[in-house]
């Protein structure tokens, strides 16, 4: 009878463990839709988690890799193209965003260096 509680034992661990493999690219597409719905609106902070989640899953992706099928990995891979993506875009938003902001200061220097010639 222990014999076979403890194969029963083993059999639930080892299902929970593939479970929580076989649900890594369902993370991902959630965290990508996550980012792509809110993103534009993310603090620096908020950056820094996605980054922290992502890093977390690929991570286990990585040490995983050969037990997922190509649809799987497709699936993955596509997620984080659009995890990049969206981070690359926040972070040209950003710098367009200070870029026009020099622009603006730079434009009242100049006329205000046309301003004092006038007097």
């Amino acid at each position: 009878m222990k014999k076979y509680l403890f194969l029963l034992f083993v059999l639930v661990l080892v299902s929970a463990c593939n479970c929580g493999i076989n649900s890594l690219p369902k993370q991902f597409s959630n965290l990508a839709d996550k980012v792509e719905k809110k993103g534009e609106s993310f603090s620096a902070e908020q950056w820094e988690q996605v980054s922290d989640q992502l890093d977390a899953l690929t991570e286990q992706y990585n040490e995983n890799i050969d037990k997922f099928n190509a649809d799987q990995k497709k699936e993955i891979n596509t997620a984080i193209g659009r995890i990049q993506g969206c981070i690359v875009k926040a972070g040209l938003n950003k710098a367009a965003d200070a870029l026009n902001e020099l622009v603006d200061g730079a434009k009242g220097f100049l006329e205000g260096l046309g301003a004092s010639g006038d007097d």
